[in-house]
């Protein structure tokens, strides 16, 4: 319709000007047309009339036939701004929709909107919907033809190689990405999902390449990120080398990576996943000497050998300082329970207890008491903790 208008635009000027450029020289102006036998003589108005109506006949002949070609291929836009409308009407209904979680309907409102033109972002919210109320079965194809489109090439593939990694297909889901611009590479998502990718492919050199060139990027999931790759790596070294090729790494790495919690953390946990608890304890007492921070509790109540002396003394000696701090008590606690010291142990839960409740703790009190053949004390204890 808007090239309809411009056409009858243009064709005004023309005439227009054919007609005032004659008026302006003062001259009536004739047109004279032989065809054979056929003798036509008219005004320049007259021609000028004629031929305004018959291209205003002959485009909206031209754009008749286009509707009608249209209808016969299979388009939906058969009557043009109409069509359009419905379409958008469909494409909003389906939003709402699936904002209420009405996903069958959303799934009848978006089919109506194929092909429409919404730059792809309709075929995108029909691979979301067909993964809600289909499992997926349309998914592939549904983004395939949304990544043909420029406008949402970008987040239809960032959207496919998702669904991929959900599926477990990470070769493919990392090709997906591949493929992406340099400039979506750059996205906080997509870097999330290389992460994903690499990770679960045990390609942990190129996970620590991007952590390095997207920290900003990943803000506070930064951290998380690098302890995950550093356990990945030190991980698949210790499954397949043993516990001294891991040692040796540890000892390779440079000084700010051995400063890094994150790393000192997952090199101890490892240690006591290889059952190497008496090695783990020195380690772990020194670190903690040098920083002493809540993160490394959980390593020391998972110290599991005889007579763990130097990590139960450092304990100690922050308690005498820190006289009300339940954590150091059950620290203490479980450290004296792993060793076989059951009468420190009772103390010192029994301490943490009174300080703080914690059910960690209370199910420690409970297997001490059963232990001793209090059972009915147990008992309490542990209705306590559902109760709670």
């Amino acid at each position: 319709m808007r090239k309809l208008l411009l056409y009858f635009f243009l064709l005004i000027l023309f005439f227009g000007g054919l007609l005032f450029g004659h008026a302006a020289i003062g001259e009536k102006g004739r047109i004279f047309i032989a065809m054979g036998e056929w003798r036509i003589q008219m005004t320049v108005v007259s021609a000028f009339i004629s031929l305004l109506i018959g291209s205003i006949v002959v485009l909206i002949l031209c754009w008749a036939t286009k509707r009608i070609f249209r209808m016969v291929s299979g388009s939906r836009d058969w009557f043009g701004v109409l069509s359009r409308r419905k379409q958008s009407k469909a494409f909003f209904n389906a939003i709402n929709a699936c904002a209420i979680g009405d996903y069958e309907n959303a799934h009848k409102y978006i089919n109506k909107t194929f092909p429409g033109e919404f730059d792809g972002t309709n075929y995108m919210l029909a691979a979301d919907i067909d993964r809600r109320i289909n499992n997926g079965n349309n998914i592939e194809n549904l983004l395939g033809i949304a990544e043909t489109f420029p406008e949402s090439e970008a987040s239809a593939k960032t959207q496919h190689a998702a669904w991929l990694l959900q599926q477990h297909q990470f070769q493919q889901a990392e090709l997906v990405l591949e493929s992406i611009d340099a400039k979506a590479q750059q996205q906080a998502v997509v870097v999330r999902l290389w992460l994903a990718i690499l990770a679960a492919l045990g390609k942990w050199a190129l996970v620590k390449e991007k952590l390095s060139t997207h920290r900003k990027v990943l803000g506070d999931d930064y951290v998380q990120w690098a302890q995950q790759a550093v356990q990945g790596e030190f991980a698949e070294i210790a499954s397949k080398q043993g516990a001294n090729a891991l040692k040796d790494k540890w000892a390779s790495l440079p000084r700010a990576s051995k400063k890094d919690i994150a790393n000192q953390i997952v090199y101890v946990q490892l240690l006591i996943d290889q059952g190497l608890s008496q090695d783990a304890e020195p380690i772990l007492v020194d670190l903690a000497k040098k920083t002493r921070n809540p993160a490394f509790h959980g390593l020391f109540k998972q110290l599991k050998h005889p007579s763990p002396h130097q990590a139960m003394r450092l304990i100690e000696s922050w308690i005498k300082v820190d006289m009300d701090n339940a954590q150091l008590y059950s620290v203490l606690a479980h450290l004296a329970y792993n060793s076989g010291d059951i009468e420190l142990a009772e103390k010192a839960v029994r301490k943490a207890l009174e300080l703080a409740s914690n059910p960690q703790d209370g199910r420690l009190l409970a297997r001490l008491l059963e232990k001793q053949n209090a059972f009915e004390k147990a008992n309490n204890v542990y209705k306590g903790l559902l109760a709670s």
